[in-house]
């Protein structure tokens, strides 16, 4: 997981914000052995030129843009046929071939997330799950998307939350990985994993959370390290604890906190720091949703 610039040549971020003329935000990336799997930006703006946008950017991969407000107007050529044109209501979702070079045309307020997904990570995630190969993802731009739309609103709130959400903000992508792969591209997955994680691969990945709790530690790292794919992972170990494996990273941080907040000389903002949560006011609301109290009640209720 990375909060860094996106990879400059790639039509995402920064630069697929400037082919549309809006501002770009890039926001989350997920990675595999160096390889992006999916891209997430954020996109807002004022658009009203008349003319069209010069072609697309011609890349195997797709960019998938959720509305989070309604757009005026927005046309499509495609080798030179205006393929469709109209309204977009929000929490709609435009899917883009990039192997095709398209032409648009918009008009109105840009407020929306692209997500930018290479075919490699289709493939990757097809294999990970015994599937075949998506050949291509398609949705009705006249319906809405709950399911993007309620993931979309949770990436855009996980910025403030810090570097030490990682893992949970991984997962949310791989949801959606997961979502563009089965619903916009009807991949069917072969058998589910019906065992859980051995014994040996379950103390792994708790000593490895149980050493790593303060670093940007990702579901991929750990599965790794048990010879694991992430999705095999995240599902065996679900079916051996009995919760996804970022909420037993959680639980070892907010110990971690417990124990620390007994020695006063620490400021919360350390505590925060050595947990792992590296945001104060994310570690306050983290440690108050699982504990009932916040980090500094806490701390007067158990002092001596």
């Amino acid at each position: 997981m990375t909060g860094s610039p996106p990879p400059a040549d790639l039509f995402l971020g920064e630069r697929f914000a400037a082919h549309l003329g809006v501002a770009g935000d890039w926001l989350h990336g997920v990675h595999r052995e160096d390889h992006l799997r999916i891209g997430v930006t954020r996109l807002s703006g004022r658009h009203a030129l008349e003319e069209r946008l010069a072609p697309t950017v011609a890349e195997d991969a797709f960019s998938l843009v959720h509305l989070l407000r309604g757009l005026d107007l927005h046309e499509r050529w495609c080798g030179g046929r205006r393929v469709f044109g109209g309204a977009y209501a929000a929490d709609t979702v435009s899917v883009l071939d990039l192997r095709e070079p398209v032409q648009c045309r918009l008009r109105g307020e840009v407020d929306a997330v692209q997500y930018y997904v290479p075919r490699a990570a289709l493939d990757a995630f097809a294999r990970d799950n015994d599937a075949g190969p998506v050949d291509t993802l398609a949705w009705c731009r006249q319906t809405p998307d709950p399911i993007v739309a309620s993931l979309s609103r949770i990436l855009l709130a996980a910025p403030a939350a810090g570097p030490a959400n990682g893992v949970f903000v991984e997962q949310i992508c791989l949801g959606l990985l997961a979502h563009f792969a089965g619903t916009y591209g009807r991949m069917r997955p072969g058998t589910p994993c019906i065992g859980g994680l051995a014994a040996w691969q379950e103390r792994r990945a708790r000593e490895i959370m149980q050493a790593r709790f303060a670093t940007r530690l990702t579901i991929t790292d750990i599965a790794r390290e048990c010879g694991l794919t992430a999705s095999h992972f995240a599902r065996a170990f679900r079916r051996s604890t009995g919760q996804p494996p970022h909420r037993t990273l959680t639980e070892i941080r907010i110990e971690r906190a417990k124990a620390l907040l007994r020695d006063e000389a620490l400021s919360l903002s350390d505590i925060a720091l050595a947990c792992g949560f590296n945001d104060q006011s994310y570690f306050t609301r983290i440690f108050t949703r699982a504990v009932g109290s916040s980090p500094g009640q806490w701390r007067r209720a158990h002092r001596g």
